[in-house]
């Protein structure tokens, strides 16, 4: 997890350090990502609301990372956060 986390912070200030010059599609596989790791990327961007719902169906059985990815997707969330839940719902996981 610890593992993760580096690697989307790492990602994150990368992608935000090179967003106006690179604007294709990240190569993300299933394994880079869960359904938890989604609900750590837009926890600070989401209201508590759609955090919640974001939460509780990712509770829920057989709830895949690509879905909690197309839930999460929310016009508030800054444009490299945008593109990683576009790359995971894009690897449909």
């Amino acid at each position: 997890m610890k593992t993760i986390i580096a690697i989307l912070v790492f990602t994150l200030f990368t992608t935000t350090s090179y967003s106006g010059e690179n604007t294709g599609s990240l190569n993300m596989s299933c394994q880079d990502f869960s359904s938890s790791d989604v609900e750590i990327l837009v926890q600070p961007y989401l209201d508590e609301m759609l955090h919640t719902a974001l939460i509780m169906q990712a509770q829920s059985s057989n709830y895949s990372t690509s879905a909690a990815a197309s839930q999460a997707m929310d016009k508030s969330l800054p444009d490299v956060v945008k593109r990683i839940l576009q790359s995971i719902i894009k690897a449909n996981c």
